[in-house]
């Protein structure tokens, strides 16, 4: 749907390159797993204005019964941006036009993407492809989520991948961390790079071994590390809060 890649993009149209996120939400049916981000970075002075816009395209979405969803996410450490964030079910729904839902709305729709195009400085976007075999998914949103963008020595991906299943996951699950998920690097980024998401309280989770750390003992958390030092070049941490006013997230149908 054209009109829909357009408001995402002014949704975004301000962005800087940084960590991929975010958990699908309970409406976000698991078989969408092709996530797609926009990494926005907002005028100083107009962030007020560009919260607003957002708010009132997403109640304009609830008004027109949209199915598309999409979460907010703005940034706790690194570049001060927010990412919005939503999930297809093939690649296919990323070319469609013409929503019809869209139409009756279209000129309330036009107004909404000039205020955003006015609050807009920059915009990135990431396109990935969850691994549905390493993903732990609650319910609900959490309220913070971190993120890792895991570079991985080229001709490696496999291997990482092959650690996250036998080591990653068993771990996360054993620590209790709620959602927890992996994906592959497909456009927007190097095809050598993981992206991750593990679900947070709050910082104070860190006060306590975390995650993969917790789920294992000493010993074998240090093995788990010498496993993937010679086949990951970097890993950068990002923390993210949930802006549930700034989302868009349709009913479950039953």
């Amino acid at each position: 749907m054209r009109e829909m890649r357009l408001i995402r993009c002014c949704l975004a149209a301000t962005a800087l390159a940084m960590t991929i996120l975010s958990v699908p939400s309970p409406a976000q049916e698991q078989q969408r797993n092709i996530r797609s981000v926009l990494f926005v970075k907002v005028k100083a002075d107009r962030v007020g204005d560009w919260k607003a816009a957002v708010k009132d395209y997403a109640a304009l979405m609830k008004k027109a019964g949209v199915e598309q969803g999409f979460t907010a996410w703005s940034a706790q450490s690194g570049p001060d941006e927010y990412a919005i964030v939503w999930y297809s079910a093939n690649w296919k729904e990323l070319d469609q036009s013409g929503d019809p839902k869209i139409k009756p709305v279209a000129a309330d729709l036009a107004r909404i993407i000039a205020r955003l195009q006015g609050a807009s400085a920059s915009l990135e976007t990431w396109v990935d492809e969850i691994q549905p075999d390493l993903v732990v998914r609650s319910k609900e949103l959490p309220k913070m989520v971190r993120t890792g963008r895991i570079r991985v020595a080229y001709g490696k991906t496999d291997d990482v991948l092959a650690i996250f299943r036998s080591d990653t996951l068993p771990a996360m699950k054993k620590a209790g961390v709620s959602d927890f998920g992996v994906a592959i690097a497909r456009f927007g980024t190097p095809n050598n790079e993981i992206h991750t998401y593990s679900s947070f309280n709050g910082w104070a989770d860190l006060d306590a071994p975390y995650g993969v750390q917790k789920g294992m003992s000493a010993e074998a958390y240090k093995a788990y590390q010498a496993k993937l030092r010679p086949i990951v070049e970097s890993i950068e941490w990002t923390m993210w809060r949930f802006e549930p006013e700034l989302s868009y997230v349709p009913e479950t149908k039953p």
